[in-house]
């Protein structure tokens, strides 16, 4: 199996999951990287609650694209 780069950095694990769910839709496989045990309490202080989201390095820039695409409707929200 080959390397396992960043894709992305989120705050939270049920964000993390959310997009590991739409890059899996991707056929794109996914970890995570955290510093703090899962808990049944969240931790957000002092960037604790970053989860680093890994994929294969050979899907890398496929996982940008997903990303981008993820990303796009909150950006282009308009109320009204």
């Amino acid at each position: 199996m080959g390397k396992w780069v960043v894709l992305t950095t989120v705050i939270g694990e049920p964000r993390a999951r959310i997009l590991a769910g739409f890059l899996a839709g991707e056929g794109i496989r996914v970890r995570f990287r955290t510093q703090v045990p899962p808990s049944v309490y969240p931790v957000t202080v002092d960037g604790l609650a970053e989860v680093k989201v890994l994929v294969p390095e050979e899907d890398l820039a496929r996982a940008r694209e997903a990303l981008a695409a993820f990303r796009m409707p909150q950006e282009g929200h308009a109320d009204g």
